[in-house]
């Protein structure tokens, strides 16, 4: 047992250890601050540490072959620091406006940079800005990051179309800031809506109910110019913008706050006024820092589209918006996510934003500390960290394949002048190997403000990706499974026949068919040979409406497809969803009726099916009953594609069950369809490889007109399908007025070499030891 006597001296020594401690702890804190105070003092003042976001590059894009669609190249960023550039500085928007002008006529110096480049020395076309393969050139010029959805110039109007992202941004803007702006009208009709919210729920084609306050669009209530005047009172008034400026300069400095609070321009949030800047630009503005206070140059990793092809695809990046910072458009909130900083680029459309968390790379830091007296910097490389690129992905598009679908449809589509699209499937897999739509656009000059109003004003809607979006009546392509529907539900069988006279009459009304000689007794395969509607209509009426909508969504048609990038699903014809329909608005549908299953069964009623989905039903039908999941994504790859991240395989939705029987009959038809006699013979009948098919015509309205579009899908080869491909033409008439861009899909894919993929192209870019 320990004595009294061992306990009190070693109490004694712990005592002095601490004495000790606080001693040395003590002496230490009087050399820093007493003795070396003023040495420390001095040092802070004559150096800055300042610690900056390094942006990562984005995963590049490739082809299924490893061919480029999107990389990057490095370009310089004008930032605005919202401490020293907008608080408390009384020549903010004189600076802002100098700014503006200037990033305009650099703007306008590159673009003349670029045509000089384009050009020789005589001034000749030399070919350089687009090749043979569609790749663009890539320095478009400095860009104003103005985000106001109005036009440059008086008389203001808006630009795009309600409801369109831009318009809705700005419908919430004004929303949210009625009170402060005194726009007592939108104040008034929010709060209708709210009240409508709870006494009047309205509710969607889905049953879904609308929040009216949401889908109120406040820029049909106020005009563009109206907004201007309010923003201008308010700026001049409370925010000390100059009086008596001229109204393109107020313009211009109402789009650029706009901007800032778009992106939540703080403290926390720089404002990135300008991409792309030139290298004139900079020296400009470095030379004369002391007139730019709060103005910082930045380096950073910008889009490079190596093709003008697939622009729908592809997709659109842009500056992070503040209702993707805090709310949930374009996949937000961003701010409970890992490695996103406000005002990062994010994806907004396309491929660009479904695969955001793969491309998106991890933001680095660079800490500097300059000394104030000699100017001169130094990285503190231990408090700093390197950015880390974004993963890259190889998608199942075929660029070969996808120029030629392209091109093709705009030389057949276009004449109509209104639209079409085009999708290649492989029925195997359910891979995309090529998705057109009619019009496209460019998205190396996407924000291009004369671009972007023209794009807007067209009529044509080039920014809908028809593929996956557009909606429209199958027509006959729908009579395939509709004879399928019939075969299974054992209401016809192979023997079974109609007399087709040209007309069919149901309760009083007649349903006609002009779709071959008449009169004509046809079996299934020669309904489906000729488009009969007789027979169909006898279908219809022996099937019903229920047991259609039964099987549309066995093989997927009115149903999510899952494709990575945005879609429609449309609805099948049927007495369910005639009942949704009718919900949504009575005075426009009455109730199903036995006329309806004649229209159903034939493709029209309330079928609305988007050509992807029509692509994917047939590729199931061809492949003996696998409905696939249709993917744009082949794989994954880390940024130096050292390993794969992801790899694609193919994910069955469903399988649906029919005989062997039922596929030989309406296989059977399909390959009369391309045969002499049939619908698709003149473009096919003499084709060295067996094509199935079937063609369709489909009636459609828009804005109260009436027109007729023309559907063809097709397989080949017929006894080992490799390839489907659905065409629409808005307008075109009949299948076989689109047949022809079927025709140069089969012709590049059956006739091209394969090229290496991207793994060989990989091991060709690697240095040899």
């Amino acid at each position: 047992m320990v004595n009294k006597n061992q306990l009190l001296r070693r109490l004694l020594v712990l005592g002095c250890v601490l004495l000790l401690c606080f001693g040395l702890a003590g002496g230490q804190l009087v050399q820093l601050q007493l003795v070396d105070g003023e040495s420390y003092l001095r040092r802070s003042a004559e150096f800055l540490t300042t610690t900056s976001t390094v942006s990562a590059a984005r995963g590049e894009i490739l082809d299924r072959y490893g061919r480029p669609l999107v990389t990057n190249q490095t370009g310089f960023s004008l930032v605005l620091i919202y401490a020293s550039f907008w608080e408390d500085n009384d020549s903010r928007f004189e600076t802002l406006l100098d700014l503006a002008n200037r990033v305009r006529a650099d703007s306008g110096m590159t673009a003349a940079e670029d045509d000089t480049a384009d050009s020789g020395e005589d001034g000749s076309d030399t070919g350089s800005g687009t090749d043979a393969e569609g790749t663009a050139a890539s320095d478009g010029g400095a860009v104003l990051n103005d985000t106001l959805p109005i036009t440059e110039t008086a008389p203001y109007e808006y630009v795009g179309e309600s409801g369109s992202s831009e318009r809705a941004a700005l419908s919430t803007y004004i929303k949210t800031s009625a009170g402060t702006l005194g726009l007592t009208a939108v104040q008034d009709a929010v709060s209708a809506a709210r009240t409508a919210n709870e006494q009047n729920p309205q509710y969607d084609a889905e049953g879904n109910e609308i929040d009216q306050e949401a889908a109120l669009d406040a820029t049909t209530i106020i005009s563009a110019s109206e907004f201007i005047s309010t923003m201008r009172s308010y700026m001049e008034e409370n925010l000390g913008m100059p009086t008596g400026l001229p109204d393109a300069d107020v313009r211009t400095l109402v789009g650029l706050y706009y901007s800032m609070r778009q992106v939540g321009f703080s403290n926390s949030a720089t404002f990135t006024l300008a991409d792309n800047i030139s290298m004139d630009l900079i020296a400009y503005i470095k030379e004369h820092h002391q007139d730019y206070e709060g103005v910082d140059i930045e380096s950073e990793a910008v889009r490079q589209y190596d093709t003008t092809y697939a622009a729908h695809l592809l997709g659109t990046v842009g500056t992070m918006w503040k209702t993707e910072w805090e709310g949930t458009e374009h996949g937000g909130p961003y701010q409970d996510k890992e490695g996103y900083n406000m005002n990062d680029t994010i994806g907004k459309t396309g491929l660009e934003l479904a695969l955001e968390s793969y491309l998106h790379g991890t933001a680095g830091s660079r800490t500097m500390e300059t000394d104030l007296g000699s100017g001169a910097a130094l990285e503190d490389e231990a408090n700093s960290s390197a950015p880390q690129p974004g993963d890259n992905v190889i998608t199942t598009i075929d660029l070969d394949l996808q120029k030629v679908a392209e091109d093709s449809l705009a030389t057949y589509v276009s004449g109509y002048e209104r639209g079409g699209a085009a999708v290649a499937l492989d029925p195997n897999t359910g891979e995309v190997l090529a998705m057109a739509s009619y019009p496209t656009y460019s998205l190396e000059n996407y924000y291009d403000t004369d671009v972007a109003q023209a794009r807007a004003a067209d009529p044509q809607s080039p920014e809908l990706n028809r593929a996956t979006s557009g909606l429209y009546p199958p027509g006959s392509t729908f009579k395939v499974l509709s004879a399928i529907a019939a075969l299974e539900e054992g209401v016809i069988d192979a023997n079974t026949a109609f007399t087709c006279t040209g007309e069919f009459e149901l309760g009083g009304q007649k349903f006609a068919c002009n779709n071959h000689d008449t009169p004509m007794t046809l079996d299934v395969t020669n309904a489906i040979k000729y488009s009969c509607n007789t027979f169909f209509y006898n279908v219809g009426m022996l099937l019903t409406g229920e047991r259609l909508e039964q099987w549309c969504a066995r093989f997927g048609l009115g149903e999510a497809t899952g494709i990575e990038i945005g879609e429609s699903t449309g609805h099948a014809a049927g007495p369910t969803t005639r009942e949704i329909l009718r919900a949504s608005n009575p005075a426009l549908y009455q109730e199903w009726m036995g006329g309806d299953d004649l229209n159903a069964a034939i493709g029209q009623s309330d079928n609305l099916f988007t050509p992807l989905q029509l692509a994917n039903y047939m590729a199931a039908v061809v492949n003996g009953g696998t409905l696939y999941k249709p993917t744009l994504v082949r794989n994954i790859k880390t940024y130096d594609y050292s390993d794969v991240v992801e790899d694609s395989e193919p994910e069955i939705l469903g399988t649906i069950d029919f005989s062997e029987t039922t596929r030989d009959l309406v296989m059977q038809g399909m390959s009369e369809v391309t045969a002499e006699g049939g619908t698709a013979a003149t473009t096919f009948a003499d084709y060295p490889i067996k094509v199935g098919g079937k063609t369709g015509t489909a009636e459609m309205f828009e804005d109260g007109v009436a027109f007729d579009n023309g559907l063809f899908i097709a397989f080949a080869p017929f006894d080992d399908p490799e390839i489907v491909v659905c065409v629409v033409g808005e307008g075109a008439g009949h299948g076989s007025s689109v047949a022809p861009v079927v025709r140069d899909i089969f012709d590049a894919y059956f006739a091209e070499e394969e090229p290496d993929t991207v793994e060989s192209v990989q091991e060709e870019n690697t240095m040899v030891p």
